[in-house]
């Protein structure tokens, strides 16, 4: 049921939210994300489609009305959608269109209606780390993870799917059998040793195997969704994956290591650790950024300028604190008009600076490197 109408979407930013000739509902929901609480994330659903319900009927006639929640009112029933959502979703609506976000961070629940999408809620899980799929790979097997910030998901694979090395290569396997020892001799991570010693037939079929990998992941899944892929190897299968692949997905992020006996849990956590480098990293390089750049190059909380700037393209990193709210809007010539309207103004600065290739950060208040709760930094 969940795949009829609704697509999900893996990237962001991207053209379906971006629209400016189209009205869109937007509904964001912060699940429970304790297993058994599906039918109370259900609930919490069922209760935003009735306040939809009531903003789309004071804007629109009744038939605009039910052409909206005709998009999405499957989802309210459809139990496995709701088994598979963790931290959070939010729902795009068009007359004609539905997507959704799983997400990775907590959000407020609510509902908008305006003439663009509302895509405050997605900054802070896309700032530092996009999704990405983890290919956890051996020389003899491998598993897909999809990650979402330091989440992982395991992918169900079908049948047919070359899990292993015998089952990929079938009749085409040459080495005889393989065994993974250690230095010391006992199974598992290590150095491979064939039986009857055909290292080069051994050697021959593991790059056999990575070619029939890379193709499936490749046509599987990183075409139809454009995710990175991020590879869990001993640096050596690493290398000579990486001297195969023809996936120009593949990312340059490595997880280093045998993944062999390793449980879900344990990739979850190496994992982790990886993302949260690489966010800790990415986060001190736009504290850094902001703090060299020189006073005629950056805007703090001067919305008319910050308006103006962001219609022309001038914005190449705008910094938002988490909640921060101006009532107004911009024009469509980058006039801001003081007004009642509390999520417009900020909603339309952010959306100006993706459609101009800008980055968007949502930072708690610690974090902020302007004591102003906004700032930008302009183009050189």
């Amino acid at each position: 049921m969940e795949g009829e109408n609704m697509k999900e979407l893996f990237a962001f930013p991207t053209d379906e939210i971006l629209q400016t000739d189209e009205v869109y509902l937007s509904i964001s929901l912060n699940a429970q994300a304790n297993a058994f609480e599906t039918e109370a994330n259900q609930i919490q659903f069922q209760n935003l489609l009735k306040e939809a319900k009531e903003k789309i009927c004071d804007l629109y006639d009744e038939k605009t009305c039910e052409t909206f929640l005709e998009q999405i009112k499957g989802v309210r029933d459809d139990t496995n959608f709701w088994r598979r959502i963790s931290d959070s979703v939010v729902f795009y609506v068009t007359k004609t269109d539905a997507y959704f976000y799983r997400l990775s961070v907590p959000i407020d629940n609510g509902v908008v209606i305006s003439n663009q999408a509302y895509v405050l809620p997605l900054i802070a899980n896309f700032q530092y780390v996009s999704y990405y799929h983890l290919l956890c790979l051996n020389h003899d097997k491998f598993r897909l993870f999809n990650g979402r910030g330091a989440q992982l998901q395991e992918i169900p694979l079908p049948d047919d799917a070359p899990t292993d090395l015998e089952k990929a290569l079938g009749e085409e396997l040459t080495g005889g059998e393989l065994n993974a020892a250690d230095y010391n001799g006992s199974a598992g991570q290590g150095m491979f040793h064939g039986h009857n010693e055909k290292s080069n037939e051994v050697q021959i079929d593991q790059d056999n195997y990575f070619r029939v990998v890379d193709k499936y992941v490749f046509e599987h899944y990183s075409k139809p969704t454009g995710l990175p892929l991020v590879i869990f190897a001993l640096p050596e299968n690493i290398s000579d994956f990486e001297k195969l692949s023809k996936n120009p997905h593949l990312d340059e992020t490595k997880v280093e290591g045998s993944t062999a006996q390793l449980t879900t849990a344990d990739i979850q956590d190496k994992a982790s650790e990886v993302v949260n480098e690489i966010i800790d990293r990415r986060y001190k390089a736009l504290v850094e950024r902001f703090n060299e750049t020189t006073p005629e190059y950056r805007l703090e909380a001067q919305y008319s300028d910050l308006a103006m700037a962001s219609i022309q393209g001038q914005i190449e990193t705008l910094l938002i604190e988490d909640h921060y709210q101006v009532n107004g809007t911009i024009d469509e010539n980058g006039q801001y008009h003081e007004g009642a309207e509390i999520n417009a103004y900020v909603n339309q600065l952010v959306q100006n600076v993706l459609k101009t290739n800008g980055k968007v950060y949502v930072l708690e208040t610690a974090s902020m490197p302007s004591d102003t709760g906004i700032a930008a930094i302009l183009r050189f």
